[in-house]
């Protein structure tokens, strides 16, 4: 690991909030390193729907400004990352009553509409409407209910691959200068003359001691925000407390469009009434959430037996020819997230907006900035704020925003033009499938993970029991995506395991090419593999 003598920003927490923040800095020439306990968005950035919301549903709640927020992120984040990101049509039920009736969705949807137009991102095709409860029952396989009046649609969008999209932030952060380290676990922080000097860290996998010294220090921990070591200094005077957001990923692609639908069910362990759930397509997969339970530290990542009942309870038999027990249930995504808890709930809800403290207001400590972090789409505004504050705390005048807004494999104009180009070009090399998977994983680095191919005949070789994920893929994500643990490569690199537990023969292929370029020694292959297993390991008794 080298480092620097002294950088202006260090970053603690390498999830979307951090990592995006990281990504701002570089763009104006601030010295920074980001450092992370575990692997590049390894925590609740990983555990989301997929959804980059355009702010249709905070026109619900009569919530502009959010609204607008969301709209011009959704446009912003398109730019940065065309290949990862995407149109994604929608639709939901219209029922009786005002608050979601036809009427209400109608004057959502033109509010909406105006919104997207004006940031430009919406295509002539894409029109939100009304649809009769004839309509909704072609476009989805939805068991109506006798208060649904009918449907709307509009369009938002989706990440394809959430982890590689907060891994994207960090690697152009990499590449504009930044020295970004995972398993790097900050233990202490050296604080002289009521200010942070630098932080102590230890490398999780080799046991090495650094030390970092800066003139800011940013705590983008997410839900360790106030764990240590920084609970010996408190930067909010009114602390959120945390809940776990849960998603479900279920076999079989319900439809095309993602589904918003109303469940009301027993108010039971804190659980409320009515809520939204959202079943969203991936692949051939189907994410449904958000559910909301009381934080239980205990559990680590996982939910009881009885909660995961609870689950199941409120999705079977929403849709038609889409029945299924728990035992289907292919993965469990966990993240804890802030919230408010009042007296009459347990569970709580969910923050509206994320927070930036600065340390040297509420306890005099200068140097510190705290990040409370939300939402998965608001990630880089919050960044671009917070880079105002730290901007004040510098001895030096940073530069203007000199380099282009796009990640790293972004710089694509036209995602379908670059896929037809891929596709004449890797055509006698590769399937179809395969292009477009690695088009929309790597966008321009599609280049890079293809030479490999040609460097090496084995790393032609299709991994055994996936489809057409390439050996190369294992190799790149060693070589430069700074993947160390077999995790990193399953869970956050490839795209193998994100979705449910990939077959043990894809497991051990994998297993195979880093322990030979690792060295990894018998008890390291015991380790790696109960990590894995751990992961996917999410339910447990009550």
């Amino acid at each position: 690991m080298k480092i620097r003598d002294h950088y202006d920003v260090v970053i603690v927490g390498a999830g979307i909030h951090g990592a995006a923040l990281a990504w701002e800095l570089t763009r104006r020439g601030i010295s920074t390193a980001l450092l992370e306990q575990d692997d590049f968005g390894s925590g609740a950035s990983a555990n989301s729907l997929k959804i980059i919301h355009g702010g249709l549903r905070y026109l619900q709640h009569l919530d502009w400004v959010r609204s607008r927020q969301s709209a011009q992120e959704q446009q912003f984040l398109r730019r940065l990352a065309p290949h990862l990101i995407r149109t994604l049509p929608c639709v939901m039920p219209t029922y009786r009553g005002l608050r979601k009736s036809r009427i209400a969705l109608c004057c959502g949807l033109s509010l909406y509409e105006r919104l997207i137009s004006r940031n430009g991102q919406q295509a002539l095709d894409e029109k939100s409407a009304l649809i009769t409860r004839e309509h909704l029952q072609t476009l989805i396989p939805v068991n109506l209910t006798r208060d649904m009046t009918g449907g709307a649609i509009w369009y938002d969008a989706q990440v394809y691959n959430s982890e590689r999209f907060t891994l994207s932030y960090v690697m152009t952060a990499k590449e504009q200068g930044a020295d970004v380290f995972n398993y790097a676990k900050v233990n202490a922080l050296d604080i002289r003359g009521g200010r942070v000097a630098a932080a102590l860290t230890e490398n999780r996998l080799t046991g090495e001691s650094h030390r970092f010294r800066c003139s800011v220090l940013v705590n983008a921990t997410g839900a360790d925000i106030f764990e240590a070591p920084f609970e010996s200094i408190p930067t909010y005077t009114a602390a959120p407390r945390f809940i776990r957001a849960v998603n479900l990923i279920l076999p079989g692609r319900i439809s095309d469009y993602a589904v918003g639908l109303s469940i009301r069910s027993d108010r039971t362990q804190g659980r409320v009434d009515d809520r939204l759930l959202f079943f969203t397509p991936l692949g051939q997969s189907t994410i449904v959430g958000t559910w909301y339970f009381p934080d239980r530290r205990d559990l680590g990542h996982a939910i009881t037996r009885g909660e995961l009942h609870q689950c199941v309870r409120d999705v079977r038999g929403r849709f038609r020819d889409f029945d299924f027990e728990e035992s289907d249930v292919r993965h469990v995504h966990i993240g804890r997230l802030p919230a408010t808890v009042s007296r009459r709930s347990k569970t709580g809800k969910l923050l509206e907006r994320s927070s930036i403290i600065d340390a040297k207001l509420e306890q005099g400590v200068e140097g510190l900035v705290s990040i409370v972090s939300v939402k998965y789409t608001t990630a880089r505004l919050v960044a671009e704020q917070s880079v105002s504050l730290i901007c004040s705390k510098l001895d030096h005048q940073p530069r203007r925003e000199t380099l282009a807004a796009r990640l790293s494999g972004g710089e694509i104009d036209d995602f379908a033009e670059f896929l037809d180009g891929k596709t004449r070009q890797y055509g006698d090399q590769l399937s179809a499938s395969a292009i477009y998977r690695l088009a929309c994983h790597y966008g321009t680095h599609i280049d890079d993970v293809v030479a490999l191919m040609g460097r090496c005949h084995a790393l032609r070789e299709i991994i055994p029991g996936s489809e057409d994920t390439l050996a190369a893929e294992i190799h790149y994500a060693m070589t430069s995506e700074k993947a160390f643990t077999l995790s990193d490569v399953i869970l956050r690199r490839t795209g193998l395991g994100h979705l449910g537990r990939p077959p043990q023969e894809a497991l051990d292929y994998c297993m195979g090419m880093m322990a030979s370029h690792y060295r990894w020694d018998d008890a390291r292959l015991v380790r790696e593999m109960e990590s894995i297993a751990a992961s996917y390991d999410c339910i447990v008794k009550d």
